[in-house]
């Protein structure tokens, strides 16, 4: 678990991500469009959304591992 100082910084890196990314999408649309910038606005809103999910949680993300059957 995550003590509270770690959450706020999740909680500001997740309001960051969000924002940045939210941003170059808009900018993308409106001064020119292009698929490339949107893209990158969505991979950064992601992120952010990952980062709030950290923040709301209080534990990390882990990826999940499978079991091979050489493993069992």
């Amino acid at each position: 678990m995550l003590d509270r100082p770690s959450r706020i910084v999740a909680a500001i890196l997740a309001g960051i991500w969000i924002g940045a990314g939210l941003a170059t999408i808009g900018a993308a649309l409106w001064l020119r469009p292009s698929v490339i910038p949107v893209l990158l606005g969505l991979c950064a809103t992601g992120y952010g959304i990952l980062w709030a999910r950290v923040a709301l949680t209080g534990r990390r993300l882990t990826w999940r591992l499978r079991r091979t059957s050489i493993e069992k």
